[in-house]
Order: C-alpha cells, then structure tokens, then sequence
C-alpha cells in the first residue's frame, strides 16, 4: 500500500507546494507539521520533529522532507526534477 509523509511547516510555501500537487493527483499523504524557531534558528522540539530527524538519519534544517513508501525526498527543490523525469510516478506506482 502507498504511504505518503510530509513533515512541512505551515509558513513554508513548498511544502504547501508538494502537498498540493499530491491533492492535485489524488494522493493521500499523511501531514506532520513542525514549527521553525526563528530566534533559536531551530525547529521547535515536538514529537513530529523527533519524528522527522530520526526517519532523515541527520539534523534536517529544512522542509518539506518527504517520504513515499521507504524513499526519502529531501525537499520540494528534490521532488521537482522527479516530477519533471518521470522518478516520482514511477516511485509512486511502484507497491512495496
């Protein structure tokens, strides 16, 4: 079964961007929201955040990060190009 994840900010415009074209094709995905500190230049602790640093492997310091399936897309400027070649669909028709 496809699952879909994004850990996105409310205030970042990609990671609406990605959420809308996953609407666009009707894909659901699961929506993780995490908050950015701008004074602390951090992302708010929470457990979306743990979530999200532990399924990157590294201290992330940016969003969208996306997941379909076990693939990681670290960002909308990742995500892009795959649109454009033809990766994401195959990503996405490819059932574990």
């Amino acid at each position: 079964m496809l699952q879909i994840d994004i850990y996105y900010a409310d205030v970042c415009g990609l990671c609406h961007k990605a959420m809308d074209f996953f609407r666009s094709r009707e894909l659901e995905f699961t929506a993780h929201e995490v908050e950015w500190d701008m004074e602390a230049d951090a992302f708010v602790d929470s457990e979306n955040t743990r979530s999200m640093m532990k399924r990157c492997g590294e201290d992330m310091d940016f969003v969208p990060q996306i997941f379909i399936n076990d693939t990681h897309i670290a960002g909308w400027r990742k995500m892009e190009p795959m649109i454009a070649n033809g990766a994401l669909d195959a990503l996405v028709e490819a059932q574990p």
